[in-house]
Protein backbone atom coordinates (compact mmCIF):
# COMPACT_ATOMS: atom_id res chain seq x y z
CA UNK A 1 0.00 0.00 0.00
CA UNK A 2 1.06 3.69 -0.60
CA UNK A 3 3.05 5.44 2.10
CA UNK A 4 2.84 8.77 2.33
CA UNK A 5 6.41 11.29 3.05
CA UNK A 6 6.13 12.90 6.46
CA UNK A 7 9.15 14.89 7.41
CA UNK A 8 11.47 15.50 10.41
CA UNK A 9 9.35 19.04 10.58
CA UNK A 10 5.80 17.44 10.74
CA UNK A 11 6.41 14.49 13.46
CA UNK A 12 8.21 17.75 15.72
CA UNK A 13 5.13 20.13 14.97
CA UNK A 14 2.82 16.49 15.98
CA UNK A 15 5.00 16.07 18.88
CA UNK A 16 4.78 19.67 19.91
CA UNK A 17 1.01 19.54 19.30
CA UNK A 18 0.73 16.79 22.28
CA UNK A 19 2.96 18.14 24.50
CA UNK A 20 0.54 20.89 24.32
CA UNK A 21 -2.61 19.08 25.13
CA UNK A 22 -0.52 17.19 27.98
CA UNK A 23 0.08 20.76 29.59
CA UNK A 24 -3.35 21.55 29.11
CA UNK A 25 -5.07 17.75 30.34
CA UNK A 26 -2.32 17.69 33.21
CA UNK A 27 -2.36 21.01 34.71
CA UNK A 28 -4.29 23.97 32.83
CA UNK A 29 -7.57 21.59 33.04
CA UNK A 30 -7.76 21.53 36.85
CA UNK A 31 -6.38 24.79 37.47
CA UNK A 32 -9.30 26.31 35.46
CA UNK A 33 -11.84 23.68 36.89
CA UNK A 34 -10.39 24.37 40.43
CA UNK A 35 -9.85 20.67 41.02
CA UNK A 36 -7.14 19.27 43.50
CA UNK A 37 -4.32 18.60 41.22
CA UNK A 38 -3.43 15.19 43.15
CA UNK A 39 -6.74 14.16 43.39
CA UNK A 40 -6.94 15.09 39.34
CA UNK A 41 -4.20 13.23 38.84
CA UNK A 42 -5.41 10.02 39.72
CA UNK A 43 -9.17 10.26 38.62
CA UNK A 44 -10.61 8.42 35.82
CA UNK A 45 -12.20 11.78 34.27
CA UNK A 46 -8.29 12.48 33.20
CA UNK A 47 -7.00 8.74 32.51
CA UNK A 48 -10.32 9.00 30.42
CA UNK A 49 -8.98 11.53 28.50
CA UNK A 50 -5.02 10.46 27.60
CA UNK A 51 -6.93 7.39 26.84
CA UNK A 52 -8.61 9.38 23.81
CA UNK A 53 -6.98 12.14 22.69
CA UNK A 54 -3.46 11.06 23.82
CA UNK A 55 -3.24 7.40 23.57
CA UNK A 56 -5.75 7.23 20.70
CA UNK A 57 -6.06 10.03 18.97
CA UNK A 58 -1.99 11.14 18.83
CA UNK A 59 -0.60 8.04 19.39
CA UNK A 60 -2.26 6.19 16.69
CA UNK A 61 -4.63 8.11 14.52
CA UNK A 62 -2.15 10.72 13.57
CA UNK A 63 0.78 8.51 12.67
CA UNK A 64 -1.39 6.28 10.79
CA UNK A 65 -2.79 8.83 8.85
CA UNK A 66 0.02 11.32 8.54
CA UNK A 67 2.03 8.22 7.21
CA UNK A 68 -0.65 5.79 5.13
CA UNK A 69 -2.51 8.83 4.27
CA UNK A 70 -6.35 9.37 4.39
CA UNK A 71 -7.33 7.63 1.21
CA UNK A 72 -5.97 4.57 2.32
CA UNK A 73 -6.90 5.22 6.19
CA UNK A 74 -10.48 6.12 5.50
CA UNK A 75 -11.39 3.03 3.37
CA UNK A 76 -13.76 0.92 5.71
CA UNK A 77 -11.48 -2.35 5.82
CA UNK A 78 -9.10 0.44 7.38
CA UNK A 79 -11.38 2.06 9.37
CA UNK A 80 -13.56 0.26 10.85
CA UNK A 81 -10.91 -1.37 12.63
CA UNK A 82 -9.09 1.63 13.55
CA UNK A 83 -12.49 3.01 15.02
CA UNK A 84 -12.38 0.07 17.16
CA UNK A 85 -9.11 0.35 18.48
CA UNK A 86 -9.91 3.53 19.55
CA UNK A 87 -13.35 3.20 21.29
CA UNK A 88 -11.03 -0.05 23.02
CA UNK A 89 -8.59 2.51 24.10
CA UNK A 90 -11.46 4.69 25.32
CA UNK A 91 -13.08 2.24 27.82
CA UNK A 92 -9.88 1.24 29.18
CA UNK A 93 -10.03 2.60 32.58
CA UNK A 94 -13.48 1.13 32.71
CA UNK A 95 -12.87 -2.26 31.43
CA UNK A 96 -9.06 -3.08 30.83
CA UNK A 97 -9.12 -6.37 29.39
CA UNK A 98 -10.92 -4.30 26.49
CA UNK A 99 -7.73 -2.06 25.35
CA UNK A 100 -5.78 -5.66 24.54
CA UNK A 101 -8.38 -5.16 20.91
CA UNK A 102 -6.22 -2.62 20.00
CA UNK A 103 -3.21 -4.52 19.56
CA UNK A 104 -5.05 -7.28 17.50
CA UNK A 105 -6.32 -4.09 15.23
CA UNK A 106 -2.48 -3.26 14.71
CA UNK A 107 -1.67 -6.58 13.51
CA UNK A 108 -4.28 -6.91 11.31
CA UNK A 109 -3.96 -3.62 9.94
CA UNK A 110 -0.18 -4.32 9.13
CA UNK A 111 -1.25 -7.53 7.49
CA UNK A 112 -3.84 -5.85 5.13
CA UNK A 113 -2.13 -2.48 4.54
CA UNK A 114 1.46 -3.20 5.60
CA UNK A 115 2.64 -0.67 8.49
CA UNK A 116 6.80 -1.31 7.92
CA UNK A 117 7.13 2.06 7.47
CA UNK A 118 5.97 2.56 11.11
CA UNK A 119 8.49 -0.35 12.26
CA UNK A 120 6.62 -3.51 11.72
CA UNK A 121 9.63 -4.70 9.74
CA UNK A 122 11.92 -7.61 10.57
CA UNK A 123 15.62 -7.70 9.30
CA UNK A 124 16.43 -11.27 10.67
CA UNK A 125 15.91 -13.03 13.28
CA UNK A 126 18.51 -13.40 15.08
CA UNK A 127 18.94 -9.56 15.41
CA UNK A 128 15.63 -8.99 16.47
CA UNK A 129 15.88 -11.93 19.25
CA UNK A 130 19.28 -10.01 20.43
CA UNK A 131 17.06 -6.69 20.03
CA UNK A 132 14.10 -8.30 22.64
CA UNK A 133 16.79 -9.85 25.37
CA UNK A 134 18.69 -6.61 25.08
CA UNK A 135 15.68 -4.78 26.17
CA UNK A 136 14.20 -7.01 28.84
CA UNK A 137 17.66 -7.00 30.08
CA UNK A 138 17.78 -3.42 30.57
CA UNK A 139 14.43 -2.85 32.04
CA UNK A 140 14.57 -6.29 34.06
CA UNK A 141 18.17 -5.44 35.51
CA UNK A 142 15.93 -2.34 37.25
CA UNK A 143 15.02 -4.87 39.53
CA UNK A 144 18.20 -5.38 41.16
CA UNK A 145 18.68 -1.82 42.36
CA UNK A 146 15.34 -2.40 44.30
CA UNK A 147 15.85 -2.34 48.07
CA UNK A 148 13.00 -4.74 48.58
CA UNK A 149 13.30 -8.89 49.36
CA UNK A 150 13.81 -10.71 46.67
CA UNK A 151 11.39 -13.84 46.26
CA UNK A 152 10.37 -15.91 43.31
CA UNK A 153 6.37 -15.21 41.90
CA UNK A 154 6.34 -16.76 38.23
CA UNK A 155 2.14 -15.90 38.62
CA UNK A 156 2.91 -12.33 39.27
CA UNK A 157 5.35 -11.99 36.70
CA UNK A 158 3.33 -13.76 34.02
CA UNK A 159 0.39 -11.63 34.49
CA UNK A 160 2.74 -8.19 35.00
CA UNK A 161 4.47 -9.50 31.51
CA UNK A 162 0.56 -10.02 30.02
CA UNK A 163 -0.60 -6.69 31.13
CA UNK A 164 2.23 -4.35 29.77
CA UNK A 165 2.54 -6.49 26.25
CA UNK A 166 -1.46 -5.84 26.05
CA UNK A 167 -3.72 -4.14 27.98
CA UNK A 168 -1.13 -0.86 28.94
CA UNK A 169 -0.88 1.72 25.50
CA UNK A 170 2.80 2.67 27.30
CA UNK A 171 4.12 -0.34 25.26
CA UNK A 172 2.10 -0.47 22.11
CA UNK A 173 0.95 3.17 21.19
CA UNK A 174 3.16 4.58 22.99
CA UNK A 175 6.18 2.60 21.51
CA UNK A 176 4.90 2.72 18.03
CA UNK A 177 4.90 7.20 18.30
CA UNK A 178 8.03 7.80 20.01
CA UNK A 179 9.80 4.94 17.77
CA UNK A 180 8.07 3.50 14.89
CA UNK A 181 6.60 7.31 14.09
CA UNK A 182 9.10 9.57 15.64
CA UNK A 183 12.55 8.33 15.11
CA UNK A 184 12.20 6.34 12.21
CA UNK A 185 11.51 10.15 10.69
CA UNK A 186 14.25 12.36 12.63
CA UNK A 187 17.36 9.66 12.09
CA UNK A 188 17.47 10.95 8.44
CA UNK A 189 17.55 13.84 9.40
CA UNK A 190 19.90 13.86 12.58
CA UNK A 191 21.30 11.05 12.05
CA UNK A 192 21.63 7.74 14.56
CA UNK A 193 23.93 9.17 17.29
CA UNK A 194 22.03 12.55 18.11
CA UNK A 195 18.26 11.28 17.22
CA UNK A 196 18.16 8.80 20.45
CA UNK A 197 19.53 11.84 22.32
CA UNK A 198 16.70 14.15 21.20
CA UNK A 199 14.27 10.87 21.63
CA UNK A 200 15.66 10.79 24.85
CA UNK A 201 14.98 14.33 25.99
CA UNK A 202 11.46 14.45 24.60
CA UNK A 203 10.19 11.75 26.27
CA UNK A 204 12.07 13.28 29.54
CA UNK A 205 9.58 16.67 28.86
CA UNK A 206 7.02 14.54 28.29
CA UNK A 207 7.01 12.95 31.54
CA UNK A 208 7.79 15.66 33.43
CA UNK A 209 4.52 17.09 32.44
CA UNK A 210 2.82 14.46 34.36
CA UNK A 211 2.73 15.46 37.90
CA UNK A 212 2.36 11.88 39.26
CA UNK A 213 5.79 11.77 38.59
CA UNK A 214 7.19 14.54 40.48
CA UNK A 215 4.35 12.80 43.57
CA UNK A 216 6.61 9.54 43.13
CA UNK A 217 10.17 11.39 43.10
CA UNK A 218 10.81 10.33 39.77
CA UNK A 219 14.63 10.65 38.48
CA UNK A 220 14.09 12.37 35.14
CA UNK A 221 17.82 12.20 33.85
CA UNK A 222 17.52 8.23 34.10
CA UNK A 223 14.34 8.47 32.05
CA UNK A 224 16.17 10.33 29.78
CA UNK A 225 19.00 7.73 29.48
CA UNK A 226 16.85 4.84 29.15
CA UNK A 227 14.58 6.26 26.73
CA UNK A 228 17.96 7.06 24.53
CA UNK A 229 19.35 3.64 24.98
CA UNK A 230 15.89 1.96 23.50
CA UNK A 231 16.02 4.64 20.87
CA UNK A 232 19.49 3.36 19.65
CA UNK A 233 18.62 -0.07 19.73
CA UNK A 234 15.13 0.82 17.93
CA UNK A 235 17.36 2.35 15.39
CA UNK A 236 19.69 -0.73 15.21
CA UNK A 237 16.82 -2.97 13.64
CA UNK A 238 13.72 -0.65 13.19
CA UNK A 239 11.25 -3.24 14.33
CA UNK A 240 8.77 -2.01 16.62
CA UNK A 241 7.40 -5.54 17.28
CA UNK A 242 10.67 -6.67 18.90
CA UNK A 243 10.45 -3.24 21.11
CA UNK A 244 7.75 -4.05 21.97
CA UNK A 245 8.08 -8.23 23.00
CA UNK A 246 11.58 -6.57 24.90
CA UNK A 247 9.32 -4.42 26.98
CA UNK A 248 7.05 -6.84 27.94
CA UNK A 249 9.40 -9.40 28.53
CA UNK A 250 11.38 -6.90 30.61
CA UNK A 251 8.41 -6.28 33.00
CA UNK A 252 8.05 -10.28 33.27
CA UNK A 253 11.73 -10.46 34.86
CA UNK A 254 11.49 -6.92 36.70
CA UNK A 255 8.58 -8.99 38.70
CA UNK A 256 9.64 -12.63 38.32
CA UNK A 257 12.10 -11.87 41.62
Amino acid sequence: MKTQIVSARQVLIVWGIFIAIAILINGTIPFLLGRDMEAWTSSLVKDTLFNIVIYSGLYLVVPLTLVKGWKTVRQPAFLIPLIIAVLAMAVRSYLRPVSAIAVFVLAYLHYRYDLSDLGFRSRGWRGDAAMVILIALVIGSQRFFSSAPFSLNFATAFFAGLDRLFLNPASTTENLFYFGFLAERLAPKFGKLWTPLLIGLMYMLHEMTNPEYWYEGMFFPMVFVGVALFAWIYLWRQNVIALWLGDGLGRFIGKLF
